[in-house]
Formats: C-alpha cells, structure tokens, sequence
C-alpha cells in the first residue's frame, strides 16, 4: 500500500501556509507622505499635501497694482478674494506668457493662492522617498528636500517658507539659483 501522504503532500502544504498566515504578525505599516506633483516653467516639483488648503482650476485672476512682481491679482474664491502670486516669479524664473491655470491655496488664517500652470497629480510616496538633497535646481530655501518618484526626483517645495517670503515681501537673501549664476 502506497502512502497518502505523498498525495495529500501540496494540499496540505497549502493549509499549512494558510495556517501560518494567521500566526505571523502583520506587516507594519508602512509611513507614507502624501504630495501633490505640480510643474513650475516645465520642471518638475511636490508639495506637501498637509500644507495645501485647496487646489482650483480655472478662476479668472484679476489685475491689481502691485508693489512686487510675484503680485498677479486677486480672485474670487469661496466666496472671498484671495491673493494671486505667480510661483514661477517666486522660483526665480521668468514670468510666464499666459494666464496660469491651477491655484493652490495655502494659509489657513489669510489665504494666498499660488498660481501655477501645470498640475500633474497626487503622489503617495513612503517617507524614506524623501530625503535631503541640495543638488537639485530647486531654490534652496524653499526646498531642502527630494521625493524620489518612479519617474525621476521632484524638489518638496517648503510651503511654510513661500508664504513667509510672501507676507515679508522677500528678504535679503530671496536669491535662487536661477538668479545667483
């Protein structure tokens, strides 16, 4: 007589995994950072999605006389009229042609909005994709971090730090690299 073990052999190596599922501990979750992928003058930038208050599309920004250069305008948002600031101007680059499309709202107690021209997602990155990184082309004071993606890495623009630049229109040292050469 043969012995059954050797046909019951995978059914139960298939219950005895199944069994061992149940004893082992549960994997740990894993830390995530939530970002917002955006691009600013065709680079490639994240922003904490904690530090954004809204996004919005398509708003009509409305010219006001401005005292800065990153000064767009004003919109109407929520039923209340938001400061405009264009983020390429802020970044160092060269104002832009056209009417930026997207808005990102920033600033719980006086809300400014951010006006950028391409927005490219939601990214779940876990924290260890982000890091220290100041070899990138980011401006160095709004962003001292790199979120490594599937498609290459994006400076973490530092939310907190654009707005404080805003309310104190600039500071002795507002260069960007762009600007430094």
């Amino acid at each position: 007589m043969t012995e059954p073990t050797a046909v019951e052999s995978p059914a139960g190596e298939l219950r005895r995994a199944f069994d061992l599922s149940f004893a082992s501990p549960p994997p740990a979750p894993q830390e995530v950072e939530d970002l917002l992928a955006l691009r600013v003058a065709g680079d490639p930038y994240a922003v904490r999605l904690r530090d954004v208050a809204g996004l919005v599309a398509g708003r009509k920004v409305v010219s006001v006389p401005a005292v800065t250069r990153d000064l767009l305008g004003v919109a109407g948002i929520r039923g209340g009229v938001v400061a405009v600031f264009g983020l390429a101007s802020i970044l160092g680059y060269a104002p832009s042609s056209g009417a930026p499309r997207w808005l990102l709202l920033c600033g719980a107690e006086a809300p400014i909005a951010l006006a950028f021209s391409e927005f490219e997602g939601h990214l779940r990155l876990p924290k260890s994709a982000l890091h220290a990184d100041l070899t990138h082309r980011a401006p160095r004071h709004f962003a001292a971090e790199v979120a490594s993606t599937g498609s290459g890495a994006r400076p973490v623009l530092d939310l907190p730090l654009v707005l404080a630049r805003i309310r104190n229109h600039g500071s002795p040292d507002n260069r960007t690299p762009h600007e430094e050469a």
